[in-house]
């Protein structure tokens, strides 16, 4: 069992590079997904793509291929826990092994107030992007265990995760929140082999905003937002960039924007302030340490 330092260390099983591996990349058919799978095909890594959407995930198939990548395209919707597990035993048939795993199908929720946000629109997000991102984790992760060869875990969640950095959000906030909570949790759980990450993008110029319009009438149809669409922010090929470098450093917490920094040091210095007015050592802190409880449990 690892020590408590131990669980922070970097791992860097891909720090030299990419090429002759494999990845399988959720969410694939267009913005940060694709432009994961455009950058491994050019580092000649061999792809398995999944995504909802048939028609979109064909066409960016086509067109990886023409780029000369290796690539297999995999309908596959992340709420159904039958086709996680149908995708990932076809992803594991045809590569042998999965190197990298990009857990990245997402959608954002409408931007309304808090108040006025609908358990529908809850569920369906949460079903996306909590328990579709879990299970995809998870199924893979069992497999992964099961492989000598080293592996990569890239969990999307988002600048949002880790700091309120807009209101509007609380839906896809709590959603990704949820993402970084298990992914730090599983982080610690891995054994030495397999590394694991956080995508934590800023605003992006994808179509992500726009997925209330296209929710399935599964859960309930179309919705509007109160913000107009807008399609503005980082290239998502500059995000991929950051991504890769990011997993050969073997960085947990991959930023792609400075603007997070500001948001997250006043949110990060509000909860030091808070902790040094509200708590102080004394002679039994050590003996109440949860993390310190379970390890040494763990290791008993």
């Amino acid at each position: 069992m690892k020590t408590n330092t131990d669980y922070f260390r970097r791992k860097q099983p891909f720090k030299d590079g990419f090429a002759g591996k494999t990845a399988v990349i959720l969410g694939a058919a267009s913005g940060i997904g694709y432009a994961l799978a455009e950058a491994l095909v050019d580092q000649n890594v061999k792809l398995i793509i999944g995504d909802i959407d048939e028609a979109a995930l064909n066409q960016a198939r086509d067109a990886l291929i023409a780029r000369g990548g290796n690539v297999t395209a995999i309908c596959c919707d992340v709420t159904s826990k039958e086709q996680i597990e149908a995708f990932a035993n076809q992803a594991f048939d045809r590569l042998g092994e999965v190197n990298l795993l990009f857990n990245n199908a997402g959608v954002m929720a409408p931007t309304l107030p808090f108040v006025k946000v609908s358990e529908d629109v809850l569920r369906w997000v949460f079903e996306v992007n909590v328990f579709g991102a879990w299970n995809v984790c998870s199924t893979f992760t069992r497999r992964l265990l099961k492989q000598s060869a080293s592996a990569h875990i890239v969990n999307t969640a988002s600048e949002q995760s880790v700091c309120a950095s807009a209101p509007f959000f609380s839906v896809y906030a709590g959603a990704k929140a949820a993402v970084t909570g298990f992914s730090g949790i599983l982080r610690m759980e891995l054994p030495d082999h397999i590394a694991l990450s956080v995508l934590c993008p800023g605003l992006v110029k994808t179509k992500l905003i726009k997925s209330p319009g296209n929710r399935p009438e599964q859960f309930g149809g179309p919705i509007k937002s109160v913000v107009e669409a807008f399609e503005i922010g980082m290239q998502p090929a500059e995000v991929a960039r950051r991504c890769l470098k990011g997993i050969q450093r073997g960085d947990y917490y991959i930023f792609t924007h400075y603007s997070t920094k500001y948001v997250a040091e006043e949110q990060s210095n509000e909860i030091v302030r808070s902790l040094t007015e509200q708590t102080a050592a004394h002679p039994e802190w050590e003996a109440w340490d949860m993390r310190r409880i379970i390890t040494e449990s763990l290791n008993s």
